[in-house]
C-alpha cells in the first residue's frame, strides 16, 4: 500500500506553508546586537565574584544600556528603509527579553548576594525576585505586540521594558560609582550577602525597585515615550532641558542616570495618581480601565483554519 499523499495534497501542503524569503540587514543586525548585548550582560554578571564584582556588573548594566540604543534604532531604521515586517517584530520581542528581562534580574541577583546561590537560606526571596521580573517583562512584551498600532503614539500603557530595565541598571551604576559613600553614610555594607534579616538599605531599596518596576511594566499606567520624542520633533524649550541633561550626563553619568531614570518611574505613578483621583472625583470606577471599551480582543474574533495551525489546546 502506498501512504504517500497525493500531488495535489502535497501542493495544497506547500501552499498553506509561509517561508520567510529575504531578511532586512541592518534593523537585523542592530536587534541582534540588542541580543548579544544582552547576553553580554548575563556573562558580566556570572563573573561578578570577589573584588571584582563591581565593576564587572557595572560593565553589565552599561551593556544592558548599549542594547537599548540599538533597540530604539533598528525599528526607526526599518521605518526608514522600508523594511519592517512582522520577522523584525518578533525578533525584537525575544532579544527584550533577554536584555531587558533576564540580564536586569541577573545582575541584581548578583548585586545582593555576591555569589550563586538559589534555594539556601535567606536567597528564596532573591530567586522570586529573578523570576518574578523576567515573567512580567514577557507579559508585557507579549501585550504590547497584541495591542500595540502601526501609528505613533506619545505614550506607553504600561512602564516599557527597556524604562524598567534601565532605572534596575542605573541603580546598579549609581552603587558601583557612589559605593565609598553608600558605605560611609551606612546604606551599604561590604561583605558577602548573610539573609534577609542582616540586609542593608540599598539592597532593599534596589529589590523595592525591580518589583515596583515589574509591576508597572503589566499596568496601565501612561508613560511618555522616550523614543519617538528623542527621533522626533520637539519645541525649543524641550530641546533645552534635553541639552541640559545630556551636560549633566557627560558631567555627572551615573548620578545622571540615577536621577533621571528614578525620576521618569514617579513620573507616570504621580500622573496615574492624579489621574486616578480626578476619575474618583467623576464619579468613575478605579478598577476599570477607559481604554477597554473600545478594545478588540484579539483572540476572540480573529478567522482561523481549523486545518492550519498548532492542535487545539496547546
Amino acid at each position: 500500500m502506498n501512504d504517500r499523499p497525493e500531488p495535489s495534497a502535497r501542493v495544497s501542503v506547500r501552499q498553506r506553508i509561509r517561508r520567510l524569503k529575504t531578511l532586512p540587514v541592518l534593523p537585523t543586525l542592530l536587534t541582534a546586537g540588542n541580543l548579544a548585548c544582552g547576553i553580554t550582560a548575563i556573562l558580566c554578571a556570572a563573573h561578578a565574584e570577589g573584588e571584582t564584582r563591581m565593576t564587572w556588573l557595572y560593565a553589565g548594566a552599561i551593556m544592558v544600556f548599549v542594547a537599548m540604543v540599538c533597540d530604539m534604532l533598528d525599528g526607526k531604521v526599518a521605518r526608514l528603509t522600508h523594511t519592517e515586517g512582522a520577522f523584525g517584530a518578533e525578533l525584537d520581542s525575544l532579544s527584550d527579553v533577554v536584555s531587558f528581562g533576564v540580564a536586569p534580574a541577573i545582575l541584581v541577583h548578583r548585586l545582593i548576594l555576591g555569589e550563586p546561590g538559589v534555594f539556601d537560606y535567606g536567597q528564596r526571596l532573591l530567586w522570586f525576585v529573578t523570576v518574578f521580573y523576567p515573567v512580567m517583562a514577557s507579559i508585557r512584551l507579549a501585550r504590547y505586540n497584541v495591542e500595540h498600532s502601526e501609528e505613533a503614539t506619545p505614550y506607553f500603557r504600561g512602564l516599557p521594558s527597556p524604562g524598567a530595565a534601565a532605572v534596575v541598571c542605573a541603580w546598579i551604576i549609581f552603587c558601583h560609582s557612589r559605593h565609598d559613600q553608600l558605605v560611609h553614610w551606612g546604606l551599604l555594607r561590604t561583605g558577602q550577602y548573610s539573609g534577609l534579616m542582616n540586609m542593608d538599605i540599598f539592597s532593599w531599596a534596589t529589590i523595592a525597585v525591580a518589583v515596583i518596576a515589574a509591576l508597572l511594566m503589566v499596568s496601565t499606567v501612561r508613560y511618555p515615550h522616550v523614543g519617538n520624542t528623542m527621533l522626533g520633533r520637539i519645541s525649543f524649550r524641550k530641546m533645552i532641558v534635553g541639552l541640559l541633561v545630556v551636560a549633566f550626563l557627560v558631567a555627572y553619568p551615573a548620578d545622571t542616570l540615577f536621577v533621571a531614570t528614578t525620576t521618569y518611574v514617579l513620573w507616570g505613578l504621580v500622573m496615574g495618581t492624579i489621574d486616578s483621583f480626578r476619575l474618583w472625583r467623576r464619579g468613575g470606577h478605579l478598577l476599570v480601565d477607559e481604554d477597554e471599551e473600545a478594545a478588540e480582543d484579539a483572540g476572540l474574533h480573529a478567522d482561523k483554519d481549523p486545518d492550519t495551525g498548532p492542535a487545539p489546546g496547546r
